[in-house]
């Protein structure tokens, strides 16, 4: 008798005790959101939207059979809309602001989890290919990561992309803005921006004289008053961007390229245009070219480079640029139209189309 009450004691005490502590998770967790929501000012943020998009597209059972990925330059170039208009094919945009290619890797397996994708274009700017590890700016990440569902992927990318000192930040999005605690107008101003109806409708975000466009993708009306420029000798030369060591962002290509095989997916390499005038200021260009190039051609992957495609077939100007390397809503629709008439040929044709429409170095003269 005496051993059957000790034991009940003992299953009361260990029942009391995994109470207390789903208790303290959950009381936890609810301060965590409420810290987010009072000290993350997102009530501008691009990416905010394109996560619920992804989510909801997903929730709804619609498909994306070709996916974006890459940095602003991404989603400042490829419009989804436009392509399904004129390929018939569902697309979506994933590039975020500076996106380097850890996180490009993890939101691609985020899309993997939700979508049956057929094509995935990944942009290869020079500028986020040629970075040192240690010098990832780490806010890249979090944008993504705040957004994502609960999941392995959004564990193995928090623990795996960030080291042990970063991982308070990566994880509690508040702690950023910590010092804004005591803070009150700033308080108030993140409420009050929080409790309109566009906010909690996640609906589009317009700034200045650019708009969330949906799918990812980004409009601008601005255009680049390339006469303007005096400080065209302040960009950094390409020959000394790439004294980099590109070891893991070559390993985070590798695995993009392994998991589209795995995947039965078609992968091809883009780089979407920057203005003639940056290209020859910061030149030689061909070294970049020619260095995605023969990473293109090693692992079997077409590369579509809009830098070198003939003016026959792509014409801009700086009429068609917010600024040196991004280009507006104008420019966009023409790329957009040219990669849709590229995109079913390029199966098909291959090397032999790419030869047609680009060519093999940057010439502009």
């Amino acid at each position: 008798m005496k051993k059957e009450t000790g034991r009940k004691k003992r299953k009361y005490g260990l029942f009391g005790f995994l109470a207390m502590g789903l208790a303290v998770a959950v009381l936890t967790g609810l301060l965590v959101k409420v810290c987010n929501y009072l000290l993350v000012d997102d009530a501008s943020s691009y990416t905010r939207l394109t996560m619920h998009e992804l989510y909801e597209t997903a929730d709804q059972g619609e498909n994306v059979d070709t996916l974006f990925l890459g940095s602003s330059h991404c989603f400042r170039a490829y419009d989804p809309g436009l392509f399904e208009e004129l390929t018939g094919e569902s697309a979506f945009n994933l590039g975020s602001s500076s996106q380097n290619y850890d996180t490009s890797y993890y939101l691609l397996r985020e899309a993997g989890r939700y979508w049956d994708l057929k094509t995935v274009y990944l942009d290869m700017h020079y500028k986020f290919l040629f970075i040192d590890k240690k010098d990832r700016d780490l806010v890249q990440a979090n944008i993504i990561s705040d957004y994502m569902r609960l999941s392995l992927n959004k564990a193995e990318f928090l623990l795996t992309t960030s080291e042990a000192k970063d991982y308070t930040n990566r994880m509690l999005p508040f702690r950023r803005n910590w010092q804004q605690l005591g803070d009150l107008s700033y308080l108030r101003g993140v409420w009050e921006k929080k409790q309109t109806e566009s906010y909690r409708n996640y609906e589009p975000v317009a700034v200045e004289q650019e708009y969330y466009a949906g799918k990812g993708f980004v409009w601008s009306d601005a255009e680049f008053d390339a006469e303007a420029v005096t400080w065209w000798d302040n960009f950094t030369d390409i020959p000394e961007d790439m004294d980099s060591d590109v070891t893991y962002t070559l390993d985070y290509i590798g695995r993009i390229v392994e998991f589209c095989k795995e995947e039965g997916i078609r992968l091809v390499f883009v780089t979407a245009p920057s203005l003639d005038r940056y290209l020859e200021e910061i030149g030689p260009y061909d070294m970049a070219h020619q260095y995605v190039q023969e990473l293109a051609d090693s692992y079997c992957v077409p590369y579509l480079d809009f830098n070198l495609c003939r003016d026959e077939y792509l014409s801009l100007g700086p009429e068609n640029y917010i600024d040196v390397d991004h280009l507006n809503g104008s420019g966009a629709e023409k790329v957009t139209e040219l990669l849709a008439e590229l995109h079913g040929p390029l199966e098909e044709r291959g090397q032999e189309l790419i030869d047609e429409y680009f060519t093999a170095w940057y010439d502009k003269e």
